[in-house]
């Protein structure tokens, strides 16, 4: 089970979220998701998941702020319950060229990876020159970022801006922290804009789910391995606000399946 990817995208997913295009609504929000097992393979071990992630997301004067926590259980053939606590924070500027993160994993009851790091950039939008990413813990690690590496909110503003204008691909690489393995190349497919049906319920705010919708899927590969088939894919239905309707978490041998729950409106910064 390649946990450490299940880490990543779970909190990529979060920072993925936390933007919106420049034309839209800023909607600082907060959501509530219930997890549970898409499909799993015969060998794969796994029988059952379930869990939530909750995240807050914010708009300060710099730029953008996240603090989000999943706690889940994943169940093997023997009916065995893996604990895990994961904690994501991020902030990333308003210019896109700062980017400060950290993560922190907790499997049953023992903290089992920290990373803390910041990273920066030179130039503007797809076309700047790449930079470097720092982490503090573990301390003396580094990675470089090629050329063109954008941040996540940068990368779900340009995202969106794509599926309104009727695209229906993109392919960048996204930086975001949640492992030591650098930026990731992405490639999105954009589908055809979804009508009718939001995410209801008595604890979903109606307004923040009333917007244009696309069903969107990434796939996200290691930068530089050559690799063929993506180290794990990403569904989900994205709102012209940022906000996520739903997710399947895809890792080739099982899938977790993620439902909005909760989701209300935060106080806007005032700037």
């Amino acid at each position: 089970m390649k946990l450490r990817s299940v880490i990543g995208a779970l909190g990529f997913v979060a920072a993925l979220l936390a933007s919106v295009p420049a034309c839209a609504e800023i909607v600082p929000h907060r959501a509530a998701y219930s997890l549970s097992l898409g499909s799993a393979r015969p060998n794969s071990g796994i029988t059952g998941i379930d869990g939530v992630m909750v995240f807050d997301w914010s708009a300060v004067c710099e730029g953008w702020t996240l603090n989000q926590r999943m706690t889940f259980r994943i169940y093997d053939s023997d009916g065995q319950a893996i604990e895990n606590d994961i904690s994501f924070s991020s902030f990333e500027s308003a210019d896109g060229r700062n980017y400060r993160f950290s993560v922190r994993t907790v499997v049953d009851n023992e903290v089992t990876e920290q990373l803390r790091g910041r990273a920066e950039r030179a130039g503007d939008g797809a076309a700047n020159g790449g930079g470097r990413a720092v982490f503090s813990e573990p301390d003396g690690e580094s990675v470089e970022l090629p050329p063109g590496t954008v941040f996540p909110t940068e990368h779900t503003r340009m995202l969106i801006a794509r599926a309104a204008a009727g695209d229906r691909s993109m392919a960048r690489m996204v930086f975001d922290g949640a492992t030591l393995d650098g930026a990731f190349d992405t490639n999105a497919v954009i589908a055809q804009e979804v009508t009718g049906d939001p995410p209801s319920g008595p604890n979903i705010a109606a307004g923040l789910v009333s917007g244009r919708s696309w069903r969107v899927r990434i796939a996200y590969f290691k930068t530089g391995d050559g690799a063929t088939e993506p180290d794990y894919e990403l569904s989900m239905r994205l709102f012209e606000n940022g906000v996520g309707g739903d997710f399947l978490f895809e890792y080739g041998e099982f899938s977790i399946r993620a439902r909005l729950d909760r989701l209300e409106p935060l106080p806007q910064s005032g700037c």
